[in-house]
């Protein structure tokens, strides 16, 4: 499958000039929504009712069983957001597909991390060009409002991420509507107007069991945040995929090691139901497809108890396939 540029407007000459190498890995990772895309999913939701989907082979539903039902099934597939109030933007979703399952309504696709607001309002990873009307990609974070018009959400943001060299790599809104994006090294908290209100960067994995995206030794400090929560108390949790870890990072700027996955697996994908934090976890996620891809989702209580929701097994092995 050829694959599609979502990076429209960041060409290959700025690309190969630039300094930033972890910009240049990044677009590698975003650049690729078919079969042979580099690096497993990380969407993961969780309803109200407590249904978990999340995406394998397309998009994907726990049932009490344990067992998997499909909902829709495509071969890519990397992001995903639940729609809390059933409100989609008007117009072009661009790379999201929009899928109705239980009452719910689910966006996922390829493009860039994603998140929904309680407005409407969607909020993607995107290369920034005002004049392409802000593709996906993960140069900044862009804006699509319930009546359908697009903006650049924090131009403050976009700047920051030049400067640093890093890139977005996973978005949630709060309860109070402010917007988290994670990024390779930390993550940043935006007000409702776009202005940065707070950033943690970089932010350090103490015990981090390093395992650098793409077996790559020039990504080795990057803990690459590829998932990224946060609860009505303000905490943030954050799954750094390339230590295998998940953190909690409290309101006071208190950062403890939350989940530690053992090898092959790590985290990366997470979501939150109530005090609970589900956690997606791939086999070797770090590495190509070839590797093997399979996922495991974990539930952490408040009291710190780690469950195993459900674990697909390579084939030839028991359990879900």
């Amino acid at each position: 499958m050829k694959r599609r540029n979502w990076f429209a407007g960041f060409s290959a000459r700025k690309q190969a000039r630039s300094r930033f190498g972890a910009v240049a890995l990044l677009a590698a990772f975003v650049l690729s929504p078919c079969a042979g895309f580099a690096h497993p999913p990380s969407g993961i939701v969780v309803d109200q009712q407590g249904r978990v989907y999340f995406l394998y082979h397309g998009l994907v539903r726990i049932e009490s069983s344990g067992q998997l039902s499909t909902i829709d099934e495509n071969t890519g597939g990397h992001w995903m957001a639940l729609v809390t109030n059933g409100a989609v933007p008007a117009g072009n979703l661009g790379p999201y597909k929009k899928v109705l399952a239980d009452g719910n309504t689910l966006l996922y696709g390829d493009g860039a991390p994603l998140a929904m607001d309680e407005d409407g309002s969607l909020f993607y990873g995107s290369n920034g060009a005002r004049a392409e009307l802000f593709p996906a990609g993960a140069l900044a974070v862009a804006k699509l409002s319930a009546n359908g018009q697009r903006s650049l959400f924090s131009p403050a943001l976009k700047d920051k991420l030049a400067e640093f060299g890093d890139g977005v790599t996973a978005l949630t809104v709060s309860p109070n509507g402010f917007v988290y994006v994670a990024t390779w090294k930390g993550f940043a908290k935006l007000k409702p107007d776009g202005s940065i209100a707070k950033m943690v960067y970089p932010l350090t994995v103490d015990d981090c069991d390093r395992d650098p995206a793409d077996h790559n030794p020039a990504n080795a400090a990057s803990p690459f945040f590829r998932g990224i929560a946060v609860d009505a108390a303000g905490n943030v949790y954050l799954a750094a995929t390339s230590c295998h870890r998940v953190l909690k990072v409290g309101a006071d700027g208190k950062v403890s090691t939350l989940l530690k996955s053992e090898r092959p697996w790590t985290p990366t994908g997470i979501t939150l139901r109530g005090q609970d934090v589900y956690v997606l976890e791939y086999t070797n996620a770090n590495g190509p497809r070839t590797e093997g891809w399979y996922p495991r989702v974990r539930r952490i209580a408040k009291d710190g108890v780690v469950q195993t929701v459900v674990t697909v097994n390579p084939p030839g092995v028991g359990g879900p396939q």
